[in-house]
């Protein structure tokens, strides 16, 4: 699942170049790293980019990832690393756990703002990334 942006404004979707021999997933966080996009992980204090399409690199630098540059504007459909609760986790801001979750229980960063559970009972959120973000 990872971050499905629900509202984004027209043209504002980037081809950059990434590094070689990545596998990139669509709707995984990516970051610039050494001057090439790559993954982002646990523990980034700021996330630049949403991936757009999924893509294997290969093994030179420089291929072309179409990404969604991150802004407080825009909604993501976000999967959590466990189970979100109304009274807990609606209204705060967490860490990531990897490139395509953020991490409910650590709350050192705070990249992602929850706004809202999606679905009671699930691990989907809706909410909105702090740029950058308010340790």
């Amino acid at each position: 699942m990872a971050f499905v942006p629900l509202s984004f404004d027209e043209g504002k979707v980037l081809e950059l170049q990434c590094t070689a021999s990545t596998t990139f997933t669509k709707h995984a966080l990516v970051k610039y790293s050494s001057g090439y996009l790559t993954n982002a992980a646990d523990g980034d204090d700021e996330v630049e980019y949403v991936a757009l399409e999924a893509k294997v690199t290969g093994a030179s630098n420089g291929e072309l990832l179409k990404v969604l540059p991150i802004d407080e504007t825009i909604l993501f459909e976000a999967l959590c690393s466990a189970t979100p609760v109304q009274a807990t986790h609606v209204g705060n801001a967490y860490d990531l756990d990897d490139d395509k979750t953020v991490k409910v229980g650590t709350a050192t960063d705070k990249l992602f703002h929850i706004h809202k559970i999606s679905n009671a009972g699930s691990l989907l959120v809706i909410g909105n990334f702090n740029k950058p973000g308010i340790a």
